[in-house]
């Protein structure tokens, strides 16, 4: 059993690396479009994941930040299209925990990428306004999810055989 709460606790503190590499686009619209593809992988986790969730409102309120990601997704990728870059779309599969709380701690996770990666894409885009507005109104849609993952996870039981 310490054994289970201490890998618990080294998987929440120290998270697997992404094979994902969001280091370095080379442009801001290549930027926009990595985040774009961000934003909507994180959505379809997030909205899977609802689907598991062991209450109600917790279902919802996932389902709310899932809804709330699809709509920043679509306002980016008219930008990404009206500069001529194709959007990129998410591959692979939503990332699974084997109960409530680990898909919990990998949603935070991934929006934590999230957001350190619209910091560095804000401070890149400086120079192209069109591209810097959308990265700071999708940073401000953003911010509050971060805040609603942690309070989940939080008051969810990582011990727990929730499904």
């Amino acid at each position: 059993m310490p054994s289970t709460i201490s890998n618990s606790l080294k998987n929440f503190f120290f998270p697997e690396r992404s094979v994902y590499n969001y280091s370095r686009p080379e442009t801001p619209v290549e930027g926009l479009a990595l985040a774009h593809e961000l934003v909507l992988r994180l959505a379809n986790q997030i909205e899977v994941h609802a689907a598991d969730a062991p209450y109600p409102h917790i279902r919802r309120k996932l389902h709310e930040i899932a809804i709330q990601k699809l709509d920043s997704a679509k306002r980016v990728r008219t930008v990404i299209e009206k500069l001529g870059e194709k959007p990129r779309l998410p591959k692979g599969e939503p990332k699974t925990g084997k109960n409530h709380w680990e898909r919990l701690n990998l949603d935070l996770q991934d929006q934590i990428a999230l957001d350190d990666l619209l910091f560095t894409l804000e401070l890149k885009a400086a120079e192209t306004p069109e591209i810097a507005k959308m990265v700071e109104e999708l940073r401000s849609s953003q911010r509050s999810h971060r805040q609603i993952l942690v309070d989940l996870v939080a008051i969810a039981d990582p011990q727990a055989t929730q499904t």
